[in-house]
Formats: C-alpha cells, sequence, structure tokens
C-alpha cells in the first residue's frame, strides 16, 4: 500500500499548468503516488485532499503581496493569484485534516503567508547583510552551493540526523516574519530562513531549497526527508 501525494502544480502566463519531474520522481522513489493539483480547484480542494494522504507546495512564481497586507515593490517577479488562491485553500484543508505537509522553495514562502507572515518581496533590496549568499545559483539544479544550519532537535534534526546540510539555492524571495505557529528549523549564514516546521501538526515541513533535485542526484540527505513525509503520509493513511 503506497500513499498518494498532492502537489501542487506550477502555473504558467498562458495559464497551463506543469511541474518539474524530479518532484513527482522523488515521491516514486520514496515510495509515495504522486497525484499533480492543478489551480482552479478552490471550491473542491475537500474532495481533492480526500484522494490523498499528503500535500507537497512546489516551487514556482512569487507570493503576491496583497495577501500580507503590501503592495509591489519594483523587484517582485511574476506573481499568479489563481495559484496563491487554490494553495491557501489546500493549507487550510490540509491543517483541517491534520495531514502531512511538505513545503519546497516557494511552499515555504506561502506557507508562512498562509499562516501570518510575509516574505522578502526581493532579498538583495530588502534583506539588509554584508554576507548575503547567491541564493540564486547557476550551477546545476542538483548542486549544493551553500550550507544551512539546522536547529537541534527540531523535526528536520531528528530527520537527517545533521547539524548542517548541503544545499542548492534558486529564489529571491524568502522568510521575514515568521508566522506565530512555526519554528525555524534552518538557517543559511546570512540570516535566511532555510526551513520551518509547525510543531502542533504531525507532519509539517517547509525548506527553502529544493530536496527534490538533489535527490534526483543522488544525496541522501535529500532521500532521506522525503522518504520521511512519505512514511508521515503512509501513517495519515491507515489511520484516517
Amino acid at each position: 500500500m503506497k500513499p498518494v501525494i498532492g502537489i501542487t502544480a506550477f502555473l504558467e502566463d498562458d495559464l497551463s499548468a506543469r511541474l518539474n519531474a524530479a518532484y513527482s520522481n522523488s515521491i516514486i522513489e520514496a515510495g509515495g503516488i504522486p497525484l499533480i493539483i492543478p489551480p482552479g480547484i478552490e471550491e473542491d480542494v475537500a474532495q481533492t485532499l480526500s484522494l490523498t494522504d499528503g500535500l507537497l507546495l512546489s516551487g514556482g512564481c512569487d507570493v503576491h503581496p496583497f495577501l500580507f497586507d503590501a503592495e509591489s515593490t519594483p523587484k517582485l517577479g511574476k506573481v499568479h493569484p489563481e495559484r496563491d488562491s487554490v494553495e491557501l485553500a489546500l493549507i487550510e484543508a490540509a491543517f483541517i485534516r491534520k495531514m502531512p505537509i511538505f513545503g519546497i522553495c516557494r511552499g515555504i514562502q506561502i506557507l508562512n503567508v498562509a499562516l501570518g507572515g510575509n516574505v522578502y518581496q526581493d532579498m538583495e533590496s530588502e534583506y539588509h547583510s554584508k554576507k548575503l549568499l547567491k541564493h540564486m545559483q547557476q550551477a546545476a539544479r542538483g548542486v549544493a552551493t551553500h550550507y544551512v544550519t539546522v536547529t537541534p532537535d527540531s523535526l528536520l534534526n531528528r530527520i537527517t540526523e545533521k547539524e548542517k546540510i548541503a544545499v542548492n539555492s534558486f529564489h529571491h524571495q524568502a522568510v521575514n516574519v515568521l508566522a506565530e505557529k512555526l519554528k525555524v528549523a534552518a538557517k543559511s549564514s546570512d540570516g535566511i530562513v532555510e526551513a520551518v516546521v509547525h510543531e502542533d501538526h504531525p507532519f509539517c515541513l517547509a525548506v527553502q531549497w529544493h530536496p527534490e533535485e538533489q535527490a534526483m542526484a543522488g544525496d541522501e540527505v535529500s532521500k532521506r526527508i522525503f522518504t520521511a513525509f512519505i512514511k508521515a503520509s503512509l501513517t495519515f493513511k491507515l489511520e484516517a
């Protein structure tokens, strides 16, 4: 028996939905069955999630600043309110069901916003640090380019059994004000929040990097994260 994992799809400018293969392949290799969730099903999120055992919030475009009572700054990238809308509805429904949630890149940002936090619309112009790392790497997607320090005894620490993790990086937005219900699970050396957990939820982990790409490149720590998510989703399936 395998758990079914709902994965939110990207939305392009022509409103077509797509998903990088690394997401679904990482789920399959970890023992799950991927089910892509497109935008446009806001009214049917409860029925959609009834078909799944875990929710993966994938990467993609910027979060619309209206969601945290802000206006667009000059370096805000592409936004798609349609995607924001469905993901906010999915997150709310997943919390009601106590379903495992795993956020990746944009996923950590929309999760934080959904729970009352906000994000830097652009780190380079809004986050003031003399040692800001290169967070939009030009190296291949599966190549790690900086480290994150893991919070002791956090869910991420228990999964990886690591104090430091080498990660890749493809983002210009990041968590700013952390939502009250979330706890920091990892930071980069320049102080950017790289992972969060919701300690009152059975399994809720979100990371700023792309472990799906590293897992496909053979990284064992990334594979361990996906395995933990699939295990939590299977437990949810069996207990539902």
